[in-house]
């Protein structure tokens, strides 16, 4: 009897090692995959939701949180990107992945919207803001090419440290 309690304890520990190192090794594969639209530093990600190795057989993963920094997008950079996404699935054939809901924020600083829409007889204030804000940010186009179609700006926020984009989607599909 001894030895079988032994046994399960052996296996249990087995498995949980084994969903570990699987979680581990897929975040880290992740991470690779956004790193590579253009983010410099090397992105943070997190698979939530366990036992993980359920999840990967299935290939449905329930939610993942990523959280990178200084991707340029035109003339301004992203200082923080924080994106949850909901009911991640395999496409067929492996090629892709989609994610059944998207929300998130990327925060864009004063500074780099200040450098892109500088211009020539233009007022500027403290820290190179321009005095008429709402109408520069009006003004400024970028490209969002390097980010999955389906990703829409929901609504836009001025912080203290820049303007914050809310991020939502559905159906969002990630090469």
């Amino acid at each position: 009897m001894a030895v079988a309690a032994v046994v399960v304890v052996a296996l249990l520990a087995a498995l949980l090692v084994a969903d570990q190192v699987a979680v581990i090794r897929v975040q880290g594969r992740i991470a690779a995959h956004v790193e590579g639209w253009g983010f410099p530093a090397g992105p943070q990600v997190r698979i939530a939701g366990f036992p993980f190795l359920p999840q990967l057989a299935s290939g449905r993963l329930s939610r993942v949180v990523i959280c990178a920094a200084g991707k340029k997008l035109g003339p301004v950079q992203v200082k923080r990107l924080d994106v949850t996404v909901y009911g991640v699935r395999a496409s067929r054939g492996g090629t892709g992945r989609t994610a059944a809901r998207l929300s998130g924020t990327a925060l864009v600083g004063f500074a780099g919207l200040a450098e892109a829409a500088r211009t020539p007889g233009r007022a500027m204030c403290g820290g190179g803001i321009p005095v008429a804000a709402p109408g520069f940010l009006r003004d400024i186009t970028f490209s969002l090419s390097a980010l999955p179609l389906a990703m829409m700006i929901q609504s836009i926020s001025v912080t203290s440290q820049g303007v914050e984009l809310h991020l939502a989607g559905r159906n969002v599909r990630f090469g």
